[in-house]
């Protein structure tokens, strides 16, 4: 039907399937594996007229974080990690308190799927555009591990 209609394929990832972040890791994996994914698909769809796009939000104002559970717990719990883990939950916090609203993450959606020729990669705000921006552009990676180091430090 996909090529029939010559439809599109798209898939809400986030910028944590581009720029990997510290106590992620699992989160971020799952992420990168469905952005390459979704990567490798797209030209072999493009053959019989299928796009592909994936959509990259970041903070969304949403319950995604309550899910973390007693923060202070984990920090305590964190032994020596625990001053990284205090400081990443900072900027966490701060990172939701101007979070992007449901309703600009899903217009951001609805443009692209009313879009002729869709982009492969589209991020959903200015914010995660410059933050994805910093990977794509960092061939040896120092200057994704400077950012996120700094969130930590």
């Amino acid at each position: 039907m996909l090529r029939a209609s010559k439809g599109r394929v798209l898939t809400v990832t986030s910028i944590g399937g581009v720029v990997g972040q510290p106590f992620n890791e699992a989160y971020c994996a799952a992420k990168f594996a469905v952005e390459g994914f979704m990567e490798s698909l797209a030209p072999v769809a493009a053959t019989v007229g299928v796009a592909v796009s994936v959509v990259e939000p970041g903070a969304v104002a949403s319950e995604f974080i309550s899910n973390v559970g007693d923060r202070d717990a984990l920090v305590a719990q964190a032994g020596p990690d625990a001053p990284a883990l205090a400081a990443y939950q900072a900027r966490v916090r701060d990172a939701f308190a101007t979070a992007q609203t449901p309703q600009g993450a899903a217009a951001k959606i609805v443009e692209l799927l009313e879009t002729e020729r869709p982009a492969f990669r589209v991020q959903t705000s200015d914010a995660t555009r410059a933050f994805t921006a910093v990977k794509l552009a960092d061939g040896d990676g120092s200057a994704v591990q400077a950012l996120t180091g700094a969130w930590i430090a």
